[in-house]
């Protein structure tokens, strides 16, 4: 799940709020077959997310209209307006499931458990489902498989994909010291969840790492786990040499990446089709040496339980999400859809066809931050800002921080 910056496709900060809220002020709950939508996706995003509102509302004879917010207001507003006990859109697409699961338990969404069958999704029941109720569906699922970078790049500069982490480093200062590079590696920021995906890589490239991640989430490891601290002392260290460019919006960093200024991305499966992307058949991705998993991200469709025509919300919900509404995206390009159903051949880009099929070959985690959602996911983003601006402080200090607010989080989600 993001001005005058941007380009924030996927998320992005408060500082775009009123951009992102244009048109939405005021907008209350439809009726009489109109149905309201908000989410994360703008600019080029929105127009492929409007291509399959079209679809839907050819399929429904509903009038399905769009307002996107950015990903904290997304959360924040959504989380007044439920405790005030009313919904000013029908449909919200929630980029985290453990809030979905707090806003399900809190009796403000309404069950989406018959519009899908866990059988024809990448996803199941069990990420959204609290007392035997589901309470989202799912959409398109972000892959998160590594570093971008241009084919052309490397051509130019006999640069090759790093087959170990030691081969890793030296490409890192082989980069580093080719001419019109700021640094290796890009680092995006919207609200600290650029820097979380890149993160969790290098924890998913720990001994057992998908273990590891899939027990931080489920509260069975400690955020003091040597393998974490190991994770974070990596990072630290690349950040040190200088390996890591400045920190700027995400969506901003792709204009420099695709200069060549920033040469390695960590970025995810929407990337062939930013703006500032002018060929995607330049682009190819390597995964962190060492990891055996790939995170992926689903785009979770709920409905408050205070609007005011559910059923019109779920017709419009189950149209989206079919098959049929995910290959409309598919075919647009970088996207890639949770439902099992549509065809590879619906893939534009070779490049993207290859993503889904090596997903297919590795162990697919949930993204760390996303599946705990708050306040372990706010507190993580703070965290990892200060690494980037500070990267000499007490990386044992961030991760004992950081272990009790996953701890308060699983306790948190364990109780709803």
């Amino acid at each position: 799940m993001p001005g005058e910056t941007w380009q924030l496709e996927r998320r992005t900060v408060l500082q775009a709020a009123g951009a992102g809220l244009i048109g939405f002020v005021g907008l209350a709950t439809a009726q009489d077959g109109e149905v309201t939508v908000t989410a994360v996706w703008t600019d080029d995003e929105e127009e492929d997310f409007l291509a399959v509102v079209d679809y839907a509302e050819g399929e429904t004879d509903l009038d399905i209209s769009y307002a996107p917010r950015d990903t904290e207001t997304l959360l924040t507003e959504t989380l007044m307006d439920y405790e005030a006990g009313i919904a000013t859109t029908d449909i919200v697409v929630m980029p985290t499931e453990g809030r979905v699961r707090r806003d399900g338990a809190g009796g403000h969404l309404e069950p989406l458990g018959d519009l899908w069958d866990e059988a024809e999704y990448s996803t199941d029941y069990e990420a959204v489902e609290v007392g035997g109720e589901v309470y989202a569906a799912p959409f398109g699922m972000d892959l998160k498989p590594g570093f971008w970078y241009r084919r052309s790049f490397f051509d130019e500069h006999d640069l090759e994909e790093p087959e170990d982490y030691d081969a890793f480093l030296d490409l890192l200062a082989e980069i580093d010291g080719i001419e019109g590079v700021e640094a290796p590696l890009a680092s995006g920021n919207g609200d600290g969840w650029p820097l979380s995906d890149v993160t969790e890589a290098f924890i998913l490239r720990q001994d057992d790492g998908a273990q590891l991640q899939r027990d931080l989430i489920d509260g069975e490891a400690e955020f003091t786990d040597d393998r974490v601290v190991t994770a974070f002392e990596e990072l630290q260290g690349l950040l040190q040499d200088g390996y890591f460019s400045e920190v700027r919006d995400f969506g901003v960093q792709y204009e420099f990446f695709w200069a060549n200024e920033t040469p390695l991305y960590f970025m995810g499966s929407w990337t062939p089709t930013f703006g500032a992307i002018e060929d995607p058949e330049d682009l190819d991705y390597f995964m962190l040496p060492g990891t055996e998993a790939m995170v992926s991200s689903i785009n979770w469709f709920t409905v408050p339980a205070y609007v005011e025509a559910p059923d019109d919300a779920m017709t419009a919900v189950e149209a989206i999400i079919s098959p049929d509404g995910q290959e409309v995206w598919t075919e647009r390009g970088g996207f890639v859809p949770s439902s099992l159903e549509v065809s590879e051949d619906a893939y534009e880009l070779d490049l993207m066809r290859e993503l889904v099929q090596q997903a297919d070959e590795v162990e697919l985690v949930p993204d760390l931050d996303d599946a705990l959602g708050d306040p372990f996911q706010a507190e993580f983003w703070s965290q990892l800002l200060g690494l980037w601006a500070e990267p000499d402080q007490d990386v044992q200090s961030i991760t004992e921080s950081l272990n009790d607010v996953l701890q308060q989080t699983v306790q948190e989600d364990d109780e709803a």
